[in-house]
């Protein structure tokens, strides 16, 4: 699942986040490969304005009620059937194939499995179960719209720095682009 409904407002890019470019491509483009590489199949989460901006077609749009990660997460799990599911958010530019499917390796029977870079958890470039997607819809219906803290109440488990720099992209895949200065650093690493 790629969720690309961010404004992209803080990258101060005038564009959504998901066609800003970096490297020669967009950073919808560059997570679509990402995901291609581990999934049968990659389904793109963004609001319905966005979805439009965006030019795509088949976009799921994000569960009613409101805004952000957890909706996008919530109306993709429901839109296929699947055993296990990977989210990945566009904003993760040196996201690796490697790490994601080690992620799901670590998923086994747990709800999810998300990565803590820096004691930092990242529910959007993370392994999630089967089951979870009932889960998730119950939290939204709640009322809860932080996809952290709904992952804090199922059984997750949290992949720690150790962990991670044993797996092929280790902390680094982890880089979330949000500010100018975090783009500039993502083409840096990328040089």
């Amino acid at each position: 699942m790629l969720l690309a409904g961010g404004r992209g407002s803080r990258l101060k890019a005038r564009r959504l986040k998901a066609l800003v470019e970096l490297g020669g491509e967009t950073l919808l483009v560059r997570a679509h490969r990402t995901l291609s590489e581990v999934c049968d199949e990659v389904v793109v989460c963004a609001p319905v304005s966005v979805a439009i901006s965006l030019g795509l077609e088949g976009v799921v749009s994000d569960a009613e009620g409101g805004a952000g990660p957890l909706a996008g997460i919530v109306a993709g799990l429901a839109a296929r059937p699947h055993d296990r599911a990977v989210v990945l958010g566009v904003d993760f530019p040196l996201m690796r194939s490697a790490t994601l499917a080690a992620l799901l390796d670590r998923l086994g029977d747990h709800d999810a499995a998300i990565a803590e870079p820096g004691g930092s958890p990242q529910p959007l470039a993370a392994a999630y179960g089967g089951k979870v997607a009932g889960k998730l819809a119950t939290e939204w219906e709640r009322g809860e719209r932080s996809i952290l803290a709904a992952a804090r109440r199922m059984d997750t488990e949290w992949v720690d720095d150790t962990e991670l720099d044993a797996i092929d992209g280790g902390r680094e895949a982890f880089f979330n682009v949000n500010t100018p200065d975090d783009l500039e650093k993502a083409t840096r690493s990328m040089a």
